[in-house]
């Protein structure tokens, strides 16, 4: 499970090379390296802007979803599991005076066939002021009750599915995309600023799903880990690139990561294959 809110400020320091107040961007919890620079200003980061945010929207931060047959299905939670990937589309609001609960969950197996989508209770008992987690109920006996973490994550894709793998893929706070595919989980994450100027650097964080799990505290260790920066905005179309050793065994050298906004799809390339993203998530500042 993840650590207290104290407990990640305190590792922040540490991973920035500055006092917390310097640092624009939530506290990273992924103690891999030390950086000497700051990390860059959240408007030069390469992604899109935000909209106008809605008060009582759960995930205003992200763009964050996935496509199917019916078009796209708008999610506030991104739960990469072993065998599959859980998206929750959690609503509430407040209408009357009264607090509504509502929204559905899909599951997107990493192989076979679709499962079907289930309701979030409306008796959840949601997001409570006060609360470390957001918690939603289902009819499904593999999904009794889902809790999201709220906290500073950029993209959402930190909690449990109690009945099922139980605890998703809890991924740095300053991660500003995600890709999860058939075979992996791909995430871009702010990196080491070298010095002034220049392209905001990005780094690039592999899991495959084959090979077992090991954490760094709450935060999974990825299986390899590349560099690089974002291509010039064209559009739409956000693509970031990267190269590196690779895993042990010199596999993954040169990936990048595409999310198309107005297609609402994704896709990795990975040593020049091609993996289409089961569900994305990417960050709006």
């Amino acid at each position: 499970m993840r650590i207290a809110a104290a407990i990640t400020a305190l590792l922040a320091a540490c991973k920035s090379g500055g006092p917390p107040a310097e640092v624009a961007e939530p506290p990273r919890i992924d103690a891999v390296e030390s950086c000497a620079s700051p990390a860059p200003p959240r408007e030069s980061l390469p992604v899109p802007v935000r909209p106008a945010a809605d008060p009582y929207q759960l995930s205003p931060w992200a763009l964050m979803g996935f496509t199917d047959g019916q078009g796209f299905h708008p999610a506030t939670l991104l739960c990469d599991l072993p065998s599959r990937v859980v998206m929750v589309g959690a609503k509430q609001t407040v209408s009357g005076g009264k607090r509504l609960v509502g929204g559905t969950v899909w599951t997107l197996p990493r192989q076979g066939a679709a499962v079907p989508a289930v309701a979030i209770a409306p008796t959840s008992p949601g997001c409570l002021e006060g609360k470390l987690t957001c918690a939603w109920e289902t009819a499904s006996p593999e999904m009794t009750s889902i809790e999201q973490l709220k906290g500073p994550q950029w993209v959402a894709t930190s909690g449990w599915i109690h009945g099922m793998e139980d605890m998703c893929r809890a991924l740095p706070d300053d991660t500003i995309a995600v890709c999860s595919t058939a075979s992996r989980l791909a995430y871009v994450e702010v990196g080491c600023q070298d010095g002034q100027g220049g392209a905001v650097a990005l780094q690039l964080g592999l899991h495959d799903e084959s090979l077992e799990r090991h954490y760094d505290l709450d935060v999974e260790n990825p299986v390899a880990r590349l560099y690089g920066a974002a291509d010039p905005i064209a559009g739409d179309t956000f693509t970031y690139r990267f190269t590196g050793a690779g895993d042990a065994k010199g596999h993954y050298k040169a990936a990048s990561v595409t999310i198309d906004v107005a297609g609402k799809r994704g896709w990795l390339d990975l040593d020049g294959k091609r993996e289409d993203c089961l569900g994305f998530g990417l960050f709006r500042r």
